[in-house]
């Protein structure tokens, strides 16, 4: 081995690496594994002056430092041509500087590397200032965002630099998560817990929130040097305490890092792991050398990151109670309007699980985005939203909480990357997360809020519907002296949850809800809606739209009376058949989706609901005398059979397996004996 790599340690460079050598060979460096590619025999004999590489990955740039005059006008083209070959061989960009100045040059074209406008790149890399490591933080930035460009954009037929990559880890994450759960065994969201949480050491890393002794960086050179042991207790010790200070818990007691794989209950290294924590930043690290860092993530992960994994059989039954389908929160929110709500109104998820409906509406609408810059430095949202979830002391119990506030970390990912200081991430985790999402540690959860004084311009909600085990939550409102707040009779908590929703809306304030065809069919419930709300729509949703179960569900939008008056115009109702992905285990991306022409009728309805008129045959407008008449609201009913087939609609058969079936009967011998006991 050369005595350069022995007696010359690497300087940091972000999240990269840089090594000043001199008579080092490449073949050497490839001995070494900083060469990961094959090379030709003329070029295992050359020695570059410096390289920048990726530790535990490959070289990203090799740096040759010259004296001025060896860098005139007249003698550039020489210097780049007797070293282009060396950067070639191993990466895709060539640096060289004199002290002074710095040329980018393509390996590939013996071009000057171009920027997005077509200029020559000259931003000077001062090498001497990395060697002492007094490289001021703007320019390291500045230098790592170069060569990341580099390493995607120079090649045979390009010299310029394109904008920076935005990156979906969806192939990383399901990988991590299935590596741990096949390793451990867990839970399913258990092991979601730890992927979410080292994709957030990985980001805050990246994004140089997480610098020296605290990084990802820092993780990796234990990894390669010490093994996965003093890896995995730097960072149950160091890394991850410096998470936990930069993001304290709220007022419930709850974070965005909760993981128990890696590290203990106490948050202590659980060395027993060290091995799997290993590979699993190993994997992590080579997705960085393939494609990038995480500093720009892709929209379309951040939204499904959780759905992901739910993909996964093992997962559906565990998890799918908590998830709303991304394309029918989406819809709901665009339905919603939530663009309208200015300062001094308010969003409401009661029963939030992982927070999409409301970080849905958050990236929908820049009146909710917004709110989360800083403005002198502080953030003070003037609309306020609201999640909260059923929990107990239980560490288990605080699961979808904690996955709310890390969801919504990854959906503002990019607010994080714009504003990375200290500051910022303080207002962000106090005025951001912990003041958005609350974990209400009873059994009753948000049923026991019966404060008329919290009410709200826009719920939107996926509430629990089940019937088996209602009595006992109705026994507990009882005991809890709250039976008072809820005395509209109806069966499951789906008939609960919809009196919480309608006595916490303000006068004109509106609702969309997720409803199961059981509540639509208590006409006792009905006539309380009908009383309290005027009913805007009944959406129809189709069979399995939800994950672990075939009950038909709707989309139910209402809006709180000002007063008591008959509503004047008549009631959207709309059928739809496909959601954009398939209704089955896999949910895999389809392209029929009713949905889209589903919101956007809707939003023409909203402005004239007495004039609105479509040809669209899955649209009807039921006027509100004949609605008011209707016993029930399933309103896909209302298209005839040969109405559905000219739709390619076709009925049908659903099977169900043995623990699903004794459920079902349960619920219908609980129903039963709830009308018994009413009828007695």
């Amino acid at each position: 081995m050369s005595e350069d790599l022995v007696s010359h340690s690497a300087r940091r460079l972000g999240r990269f690496g840089y090594l000043s050598l001199g008579s080092t060979t490449l073949a050497q460096l490839k001995k070494s594994r900083y060469v990961r590619s094959n090379l030709a025999a003329d070029e295992e004999r050359r020695k570059p002056d410096g390289i920048v590489f990726l530790p535990l990955g490959g070289i990203k740039a090799v740096v040759e430092v010259k004296q001025p005059k060896e860098l005139t006008p007249a003698k550039v083209a020489a210097v780049v041509a007797q070293y282009a070959p060396i950067a070639r061989a191993v990466c895709n960009l060539l640096i060289i500087t004199d002290g002074r100045k710095t040329l980018w040059y393509n390996p590939y074209t013996q071009n000057p590397a171009l920027d997005e406008d077509g200029n020559a790149v000259s931003y000077h890399f001062d090498v001497s200032r990395l060697n002492e490591q007094t490289l001021s933080p703007e320019d390291e930035a500045k230098v790592v965002t170069l060569i990341e460009k580099s390493d995607y954009s120079l090649n045979s037929q390009n010299d310029n630099f394109q904008q920076l990559r935005v990156i979906d880890p969806s192939s990383l994450a399901k990988t991590v998560w299935q590596k741990i759960w096949v390793n451990t065994g867990k839970e399913p969201e258990k092991c979601l817990y730890n992927v979410v949480e080292i994709l957030v050491f990985k980001f805050l890393s990246d994004i140089g929130v997480l610098q020296g002794n605290n990084s990802f960086r820092k993780i990796v050179q234990l990894l390669a040097s010490d093994g996965s042991g003093e890896a995995l207790n730097h960072y149950g010790s160091i890394s991850r305490k410096k998470i936990a200070t930069l993001f304290p818990s709220g007022d419930d007691g709850t974070t965005v890092i909760n993981g128990t794989i890696f590290v203990n209950e106490q948050g202590a290294p659980n060395l027993a792991q060290a091995g799997l924590f290993g590979e699993v930043i190993r994997a992590f690290q080579d997705f960085d050398d393939q494609f990038g860092s995480l500093r720009y993530i892709d929209r379309q992960f951040k939204t499904r990151l959780y759905e992901s994994f739910l993909r996964q059989q093992a997962g559906i039954r565990s998890l799918g109670q908590y998830f709303t389908p991304r394309n029918v929160v989406q819809a709901m929110v665009r339905m919603s309007d939530a663009s309208r709500l200015t300062s001094g109104q308010s969003v409401c998820d009661p029963f939030c699980g992982v927070g999409g409906f409301l970080l849905e509406a958050i990236s929908e609408n820049d009146n909710l985005l917004r709110q989360f810059r800083p403005e002198n430095g502080r953030i003070r949202p003037r609309i306020e939203i609201r999640g909260y979830d059923k929990g107990t002391d239980e560490k288990d119990d605080e699961r979808t909480i904690i996955l709310a506030k890390a969801n919504m970390l990854v959906y503002l990912s990019d607010l994080l990357t714009e504003y990375n200081s200290d500051q910022y991430l303080k207002e962000f985790a106090d005025h951001a997360f912990n003041s958005v999402f609350h974990l209400i540690r009873s059994n009753l959860g948000s049923f026991e809020r019966v404060d008329t004084d919290e009410q709200y311009d826009l719920i939107l909600t996926n509430p629990p519907y089940v019937t088996s085990g209602s009595k006992s939550i109705k026994n507990a409102i009882d005991e809890a002296n709250l039976g008072s707040y809820y005395v509209q009779s109806g069966r499951g908590t789906e008939a609960l949850a919809m009196q919480w929703i309608i006595s916490h809306l303000k006068p004109g304030g509106e609702s969309f809800v997720v409803v199961p065809d059981g509540l639509l069919n208590q006409t006792s419930m009905l006539a309380y809606i009908k009383s309290e709300c005027d009913v805007l729509c009944v959406v129809a949703l189709p069979s399995r739209t939800f994950y672990s179960t075939p009950k038909k569900t709707y989309i139910l939008g209402l809006r709180k009376k000002r007063d008591y008056t008959v509503q004047s115009h008549g009631v959207f109702t709309y059928l739809v058949s496909e959601i954009g992905e398939s209704r089955d285990t896999r949910r895999v991306p389809i392209d029929a989706n009713d949905l889209l022409s589903m919101y956007g009728a809707f939003r023409f309805f909203r402005v004239e609901p007495k004039e609105y008129s479509s040809s669209d045959p899955r649209f009807k407008l039921i006027e509100w005398a004949q609605f008011d008449e209707d016993t029930n609201w399933l309103v896909d009913r209302r298209w005839s059979h040969e109405e559905k087939v000219a739709l390619g609609i076709v009925e049908e058969i659903f099977e169900v397996d043995a623990e699903t079936f004794r459920s079902l009967v349960g619920a219908a011998k609980e129903a039963l004996g709830t009308l018994l006991e009413e009828i007695e």
